[in-house]
């Protein structure tokens, strides 16, 4: 920041006039190319960069010899990327065999994920619940609704049971059985 000689005003490095009575700044280079606006926006660069690269990186499986917080965690973000992946095939108007088959294989996934024995009753339900969202997908593209509308209740409950799970879990943690 620096402060108008004539009306004592602050205004950013960058600006080359006072904003209240117009007075031309002095140029300086070094203060000019460090302006408060110039370094925001390569921070939000920055960050924004950073964030890709994070979501950009693999998740980890849940350890499957400890039942710890971390695990709990890589777990729970395992299953919300499901969630999200299969909503948004779901939401798509036609389903091909493409599609169908990438919520098969997100259930094929699902099965081989190697867990600690306190979260295979989470996992479980989030197999049914991949199986099912495979079915809702099937019945529709078939135009079977009336099936595709029980098939939603069941996976509706084994989600919700995945969610009691996972609460039950970390209530327990570190000590769960």
């Amino acid at each position: 920041m620096k402060r108008c000689p004539q009306c004592n005003k602050l205004t950013d490095n960058g600006a080359k006039y006072c904003q209240r009575c117009g007075t031309e700044f002095e140029y300086d280079r070094w203060r000019m190319f460090f302006s408060e606006t110039r370094i925001f926006l390569i921070i939000l660069i920055l960050s924004l960069l950073g964030l890709a690269i994070y979501n950009a990186i693999p998740l980890l499986p849940p350890d499957p010899a400890e039942c710890s917080q971390t695990s709990l965690n890589r777990f729970e973000r395992i299953v919300n990327d499901y969630y999200k992946e299969t909503r948004n095939i779901l939401r798509s108007e036609i389903l091909f065999s493409r599609e169908l088959s990438m919520l098969r294989a997100y259930k094929n996934e699902a099965e081989s994920i190697p867990v600690h024995p306190c979260l295979e009753p989470a996992k479980v339900d989030l197999v049914e619940y991949l199986d099912d969202v495979y079915f809702i997908g099937l019945f529709s593209s078939w135009g079977a609704y009336q099936a595709a509308a029980e098939r939603t209740e069941r996976a509706g409950y084994y989600w919700d049971s995945l969610n009691a799970n996972l609460d039950e879990l970390e209530a327990c943690l570190p000590n769960c059985p």
